[in-house]
């Protein structure tokens, strides 16, 4: 029976926009059943320590099903929120490209992003986003016509600013949990100046990559990855 992987995506206007990740883990797909988790399918309202709780709550659920879990941005700062659900328990957990806090320059970019989809911008909205998630190469030619607009801006504005208001420095300076976390070197977004170096676990800059690290350097991943989840999934 394969092992299961739990990831939590990052923040994408429309949950199908997954595929992408999805492909780039398909190494994994021999030996992992890998299911997804759109970080959206929660957009209430709550205050930011009962939105957390909420999320702890679920992967606490999920626990027993899955041997490992994965989170790409957001996805990751979802389970920086949840360290204290997995004390104890050894399940290989790996972060993607995921800030520990927002400094200036984070919440400058993804602040404008955010003021764009409030004004419905959403098609200029996107195109200032993926220009800083896929720098330093340029973004591809993307059909932003195939999105709901208005689902669009909210799931941006939503997600966006859950990054910004969420700082999980205490979390990651205390916590014993171990994990992988892997970060771009050219990330214009998440880097060296908004992660800190964990407690516990390894904070590994991947070299030639930016914000998509699986993506820009998938072979120095793929070979972490493995010989990580073979270590302890």
């Amino acid at each position: 029976m394969k092992k299961r992987i739990l990831a939590l995506g990052p923040v994408m206007p429309h949950e199908f926009d997954i595929e992408g990740i999805a492909k780039d883990l398909s190494f994994l797909n021999e030996n992992f059943q890998l299911d997804f988790i759109d970080p959206l399918m929660n957009m209430d309202a709550l205050p930011t320590g009962l939105y957390y709780l909420s999320w702890q709550r679920e992967l606490a659920d999920q626990l027993s099903n899955y041997d490992a879990f994965l989170g790409f941005s957001f996805g990751g700062v979802i389970l920086q929120q949840c360290f204290s659900v997995f004390e104890g328990t050894n399940k290989p957990i790996l972060l993607f490209s995921t800030p520990t806090f927002a400094n200036e320059p984070l919440r400058e970019k993804l602040g404008r992003v955010i003021a764009l989809c409030k004004k419905n911008w959403v098609m200029e909205a996107l195109k200032t986003l993926y220009k800083e998630v896929f720098y330093p190469n340029k973004p591809p030619q993307i059909n932003y016509n195939r999105y709901d607009q208005e689902l669009a801006a909210r799931r941006l504005i939503f997600g966006l600013q859950r990054v910004l208001d969420t700082d999980s420095t205490q979390i990651v300076s205390h916590s014993a949990v171990e994990h992988l976390h892997l970060i771009g070197e050219f990330s214009n977004l998440v880097n060296v100046d908004n992660v800190i170096t964990p407690k516990v676990g390894q904070l590994i800059i991947v070299p030639q990559a930016g914000m998509r690290v699986l993506h820009d350097n998938h072979a120095f991943c793929q070979k972490l990855i493995v010989e990580y989840l073979k270590d302890g999934a």
